[in-house]
Formats: C-alpha cells, structure tokens, sequence
C-alpha cells in the first residue's frame, strides 16, 4: 500500500529518463525501495527497453525480495544484454526462488563479467552446495577466502553448507532475540534457515518482524507477504506511511522550484495514510492503528504547510486523549506559523518533556520565546547549544572526526537571536567569518546578506544575494533576500517578478507570504496626518502646526501622485495668524534617487503661490545627498508672513551612515526674505548608539546648529549670528511587539547651551517624550509632549508643545 501512494510523484523529471533514472537509483541505495522502483518504472516508461534502466530495475526488485518480479523483468533484458551486477541480482533472486541450476549459470557468467564480489562468490557456493555439488562449492568458498582473507561471511556460510539447521529449532532462540528487541540478532539467526527452507512460513513472518524492528518496514512487507497477522501487516504498513513521511520530510527534490514535485513525496504518504485510515476506520480492532496513522498523517500536512489541516486535525485526535511529543511538535509549528507563540511554547515543552534531546523542538522553543522577547531565556537555549553541540563527532578506528551538521542549527540560532534584537554587529561578527570559510554554503552566504540588508548595506547585500546566487540559484533563504534587498533598492520591477515567482512556487512559505505583503503595502495609498501644538509660557492661546499628504498608489511603478493642506496658527507681534496651504505634485521613488515636485498656495498671510523640488540621491550604501528649492517656503515665520513677507529657500545636505549604529550628517540652508534678508543656517550632528540590548536603545547625538541674517530690525526673530550646542541622549524602549503590532515609547533629553551675537551665551534644556504605536503594518500613530527652556534676545523662555502624528496605507 505504502510503496502505491507513491504513484505520480516527480512530474518535473517525467521529460528527463536519465534524471529518473539516477534518482532511481538513489532512492533505492537510501532504504525506499518503493520509491526507487516507481521513479525506474516511470524512466522505462519514457524509454522502453532500455538495457541500463531494466537492469537498475532487476536490482531494486531483487533488494526489495520480489524475486519473480526481477526474474520476469531480467527475461525482458536478456542474458547477453544484462550487466554484471544485474546478472548477479538475478542470480539471487533465482536461487532464493528455488531455481539452483539457474542461479550457478548467472553467478558465474556475472563473475567472469567482473562481478567478483564475495557475496558474489558465497551466493555461488550456497547455490551449488543446494545442488548437491559440496566440493564446488568448498572449493569456491576457498576462492573467497584467498581474496578475501578474515571476512567473518566466509566462515558463516562455510558453517552453513557443512551443518544446515533444521528451520524449527532456531525458532525460540529468533523469539527471544525479538523480545530483547535484537532484530539484527534474529535477522543473523534466520539467515541460515531461510536458506535451507526458504518458503517455511514460520521462518517468513519472523523475518518479517525482525526486518519491521530494524527499520524496513516495506522489506519486511515484501519478505512476510501473508504469512503476517492482519495486526502485525497494520502495524508494518503504519511504520511503512512513517518511513514515507519522513522520507518526504529530509529528502530535497531535485527540482525544488516545481511545487508538485517539491511536495510529491510527502503528498504521496498523505495519499497513503488516507487510503490506510479509510480501510482501518470500520475495525473496532484496528483503532489504534487508526490513531497512529492520523497522527503520522498530522506531520506529513505540517510537512506539506497545511497548517490549519494540522490545528484542526489536533483538535479532533485531542477528543480522544493527549497527543504524543512528535506530534505536539508538529502542532507548535503550525501554532508558530499562525503567530500564536505562547501557545506554541506550551507545545514544545510538551514536545521536549517526551524526548529532552530533540534538536527541533529545542530550536521550536527558541524561535517561540523569541516572537514573545524573552530574550534571557532563549538566549539560555542558544547557549547550551553552543556549548554542547561540537562542531565535530569522533568515529572509531582511525578516521578523522567528522563535521557535525547540527552545530550549524545552534550557530545559526545564536545569530538569529542577534538578529532579532538588533545586535545586528554581533550576529555578523558570528556570521562572518562562516560565511568565508564555506562559500558554497548557500544558509551562511544568505544570512551574512540578511544581516548586512539590515545593516542599510543594501548594495553590498545585493552583491553578495548575487554571488551567492550563481552557485545555488535553487537556495529559497538567497532568492528570499535578494527579493527583500530589491525592494529596498527600489528596483520595483524586478522584485515584483521575484515575488511572484516566489508566490507561485512556494505558496505554503510563510517568509514568502511576508515579502508578497510587503509588496502589497508598497501598492496602497497611503495617507501621512502630523500635528503639533504649542504653547509659550505668559501667551494666552498656543501655536498650532498641522499637515496632511495623501499620497497615490504606484504609477508605472515609480511615480506617485499625491496632494495635501496644511494650517499653521499662532500669536505674531502683529496679531494672531492663522494660514491655510494647498498643495499637489508628483513623486519618482528609483532605484538611486527619490525626487519630489510640487506646487503650493498659500492663502491668508501672504496670498502667494509657489513650488517645491526635494532630492534625495543616494550615492553608496554610506554616502546620501539631498537637496531642495523652495518657492514660498514652508517654515517661513508666523510673523513674517503677517507682516506681509514671504521667503524662498534652498537648501544642501551630505549624510554618511557608518552603519545601523553610527552615523553623522551636515546640512547648509539658505532663506532669502522678501524684505532683502538673507538668512544662512547650518547645522551638523553626528549619531552613536551605545546601548543596543533587544529592548532598550540609547542613542548620543551631540549636534551644532548657526544661523547669520543679512538685515537687522526685521518683524520677526532675525538675530545678527547665533550658534547653538548640545548634546541629545534619546532612549528608546521597545514596551511591546507582537510580530507587526508594537509599542515604543521614546525619551528624549536635550542639554547644551546658546550663544546670540550681543547676548552672549545662555543654557538649553528640553526634554521630551513620545509613544510609537503601530497597529499593523499598515496602520500606525504616535503622539507626545515636549518642554523647552531657552533664551531668545536674552529673555529666558520656556514652552511646551504637544505633537502627534499618522501614517497609514490603504
């Protein structure tokens, strides 16, 4: 039953005989016999009478016990086209089925063909001693021993032909090595009986049994035929469905961009569990063999990504009792992929209780106590598994330690947790130098791309997606990263052919649902809404400040639409103000550059139009330049719009941007006032961050800001020079995140002091405070209050402001 539900798997090789042939092949050599003559079958299929293929073919029917199958299939090929090793496969199979004469002819035309194998040799010996020819067989036994000296086998068969065991005597003997759960032993004491009574049914079910304890359940099948209870074929088939669960599970197909031949094996062990369970069901005997192909069936749909099945399925076993460890496993993955951690948690700790050593719920448990930011405790887990997982295994005998697989997984875990708390430094620091030590490791080479995208080296993660790339262009976690990275690029048009491609192959992959979202929330409008209000201490009424852009969805994906007003109200020398703006434009977001053109009007004030050119050109992964014009600019004073003057601007920026830690930026400014005033700004900062834990982050910005003005006695503040420095510490910390949802609250502190050209120097001080909400990933709000205390003509004055601000995408 279980090698049938293989039936239709790999329709990408359906066109390539050689490539079925070869997997083939390598699916029998893994121990799925089934399998392998299936994918054999269908590569004869396309190339009838093929010689290599048919004798493949004898051989994985010979290993799987269907003698009269491989002797019927190696008639087809004929004796003068059949290989070596398929004349010696036939030549088991032969004498297995009684047939001595026959097999002695195939062994020795397969020796002199080049098949001199000792098993080769003792399969002669055995087949000639069945004839009765004992001195031919001892004389080739002797053959054996001469090229073959020490070979334990030799002596075994040579006991055999000279003392045969009756078949009955040895029966007590397989029972109690099966009771010990010694299966190799009873498989070591049947041999010698089978052959010398190779149709005793006695002697077929306890091979049976034996060949089912040692983990081959479909040669167990194949060997037992119906010499097994119908118990015993239930429970042999049910191990069977689990050989081929796990087979689809740690197996990569050959074509891993083909969805149907990516996901056939573990389909076909879904087909298989369905069709058990449907015959089992209506046996009150067979329930618990029922339960356990539902539970085997449970982590095959956990395999396919039917995460939902999984939950339901779950619920339903649970009427009947509590689950096994496995299948919680299975269960916290599904819980994962819905974003339930907690629970998720509860599952592999269930899961680790029933067996403490297992690699993938330990690692379960690391990535659900990440999602919830329990960042000691999974930081514990990943430490032990640095410690106690080696990055070699010793061997016995003389041969060199070998490479330890599972300490890439605990590796790979302790950069994840970096990565997720933002210790994007330390997580390259582990990356690194394995990514350069094994280049053609396409997990290592893709994270050092993630951590370096995150980093804002999007060049540079480009370049190594790349790279990488042209030695793995299968890899998912390097075709995930380069989409990620285009889109970061702005380079729309290729990442939405990589996502779809992604979408289209990959539909159950949760990484790949997040980037197709993300390109879903590039294509909304989106709205942005800010808002500020003031007041100073000793005014009656406060400053307001409020703007609002509705931006367009893409247009040809680069341009962008979009259109806005905005008020600013507040007390002037002149009297209360209150001023209205329009404005409307159109937006290019490309690859290199970002540039925005608009035209604005004002009314109330001064009635004037205007426009507006911003450019943000990016140069390298460090260096940004941005610029602007201004007709009409936006942060001309209050007070000198009620005095009837407007002012143009123009302005220049350069930021270098070390990394995601450090960074530093100078601008210049110039505001050219209708009254003939000429005001210069300049201002610089430079940004570190000095604490960088999951949850709370520190950022230093020391910081010089100038201005000169050109005209004395204007209407509003216009010193002669001023220069202002100070230092803000800004500590962030993360209260609350769950996936998308989250909360930040931000506080900010401002020290420093103020020099005004014939006032001298005076101090600053502010402080505030705001709170980060993001609701989804496309609905977020923030809103907070400041203080500033600061002196102005060489009156101290202080103010507090409110502000808050909305972005969202529709």
């Amino acid at each position: 039953m279980a090698a049938l539900a293989l039936a239709g798997a790999e329709p990408a090789l359906a066109n390539d005989p050689a490539a079925l042939r070869a997997s083939g092949v390598a699916a029998a050599r893994a121990g799925n016999l089934a399998e392998g003559r299936r994918l054999l079958e269908a590569a004869l299929a396309a190339t009838p009478g093929d010689a290599g293929t048919l004798a493949d073919l004898v051989v994985v029917l010979s290993w799987a016990g269907r003698d009269r199958e491989a002797l019927r299939r190696f008639a087809a090929l004929g004796v003068n086209r059949a290989p070596a090793y398929a004349l010696a496969a036939a030549a088991v199979s032969a004498r297995r089925t009684g047939q001595a004469a026959r097999a002695i002819a195939l062994y020795r035309r397969a020796i002199a063909g080049g098949e001199a194998g000792t098993e080769t040799r003792l399969g002669l010996a055995l087949s000639l001693a069945a004839t009765g020819n004992a001195a031919a067989a001892r004389a080739t036994l002797a053959q054996s021993s001469a090229s073959d000296p020490g070979n334990p086998r030799i002596a075994q068969v040579s006991a055999d032909i000279a003392r045969p065991a009756p078949p009955p005597a040895i029966l007590p003997q397989v029972d109690a090595a099966l009771a010990a759960r010694r299966p190799f032993d009873a498989l070591l004491l049947l041999e010698p009986a089978l052959r010398a009574a190779p149709r005793d049914a006695a002697l077929r079910r306890r091979q049976a049994l034996a060949l089912a304890a040692a983990g081959a359940p479909e040669l167990a099948l194949a060997r037992g035929g119906d010499t097994l209870n119908a118990e015993e074929r239930r429970r042999i088939e049910g191990a069977a469905h689990a050989f081929l669960v796990r087979w689809g599970a740690q197996v990569a197909s050959p074509t891993p961009r083909n969805r149907a031949a990516r996901h056939a094996r573990t389909d076909a062990a879904i087909a298989a569990l369905e069709a058990a369970i449907a015959a089992w069901a209506p046996l009150p005997e067979a329930a618990a063999a029922v339960r356990n192909a539902r539970l085997d069936r449970l982590v095959a749909l956990r395999d396919r990504g039917r995460m939902a099945d999984v939950l339901a399925e779950a619920a339903a076993l649970r009427e009947q009792g509590e689950l096994p460890g496995y299948a919680r496993e299975a269960v916290g993955d599904a819980l994962m992929d819905a974003r339930r951690p907690a629970e998720a948690e509860a599952e592999y700790r269930a899961a680790l209780e029933a067996d403490p050593g297992s690699l993938t719920a330990t690692l379960g448990l690391f990535y659900a106590l990440s999602e919830q930011r329990r960042w000691a405790e999974a930081r514990a887990i990943t430490d032990r598994l640095e410690r106690d997982i080696p990055a070699f295994l010793p061997l016995r005998g003389p041969e060199p330690p070998a490479e330890n697989w599972e300490r890439i997984d605990a590796v790979t875990a302790a950069a994840l947790r970096r990565i997720w708390g933002d210790d994007l430094a330390g997580a390259e620091a582990i990356v690194g130098p394995l990514a350069a030590a094994a280049p053609m490791n396409s997990s290592l080479r893709a994270m050092r791309g993630d951590i370096w995208r995150l980093r804002g080296w999007t060049d540079r993660a480009l370049e190594e997606y790349e790279t990488a790339l042209t030695n793995g262009p299968d890899a998912l976690d390097l075709r995930l990263g380069h989409a990620e990275a285009l889109l970061d690029a702005r380079r729309w048009r290729e990442a939405r052919a990589a996502i779809a491609a992604l979408s289209a192959e990959f539909p159950e992959n949760a990484a790949v649902r997040r980037l197709a979202r993300r390109l879903a929330r590039h294509d909304m409008r989106e709205l942005e809404f800010a808002a500020r209000g003031g007041l100073e201490r000793g005014a009656r009424d406060p400053e307001f400040d409020l703007s609002l852009r509705l931006y367009s969805a893409p247009i040809a994906e680069d341009w962008r639409l979009f259109a806005g007003t905005g008020l600013r109200t507040g007390d002037t020398p002149s009297g209360r103000l209150t001023t209205w703006r329009a404005l409307a434009g159109l937006e290019w977001r490309g690859p290199r550059a970002v540039v925005t053109a608009g035209a604005t009007l004002d009314r109330e004030g001064v009635d004037r139009g205007g426009a507006f050119l911003t450019l943000a050109l990016r140069l390298s992964d460090q260096w940004r330049i941005e610029g602007a014009a201004e007709a009409s600019a936006a942060d001309t004073p209050l007070a000198a719009l009620a005095a009837g003057i407007h002012a143009d601007a123009a302005s220049l920026g350069l930021t270098w941007r070390h990394s995601d830690l450090r960074e530093a930026a100078a601008s210049v400014r110039v505001m050219r006032f209708s009254d003939d005033n000429t005001r210069l700004i300049g201002f610089a900062r430079f940004q570190e961050r000095v604490l960088n834990e999951p949850d709370w982050k520190l950022d230093l910005q020391p910081y010089a800001y100038a201005t000169r003005n050109s005209r004395e006695g204007a209407p509003y503040f216009n010193p002669d020079s001023d220069l202002e420095l100070g230092l803000t510490a800004a500590l962030t910390w993360i209260a609350w995140k769950r996936y998308d949802p989250e909360l930040r609250i931000r506080l900010a502190a401002t020290g420093g002091s103020y020099w005004q050209e014939g006032f001298g120097w005076s101090p600053v001080i502010a402080l505030r405070w705001e709170n980060q909400h993001a609701l989804s990933d496309t609905l977020s709000f923030s809103y907070g209050a400041g203080w500033v205390r600061r002196d102005y003509d060489g009156r101290a004055e202080e103010s507090a402001s409110m502000l808050g601000a909305l972005r969202w995408r529709f």
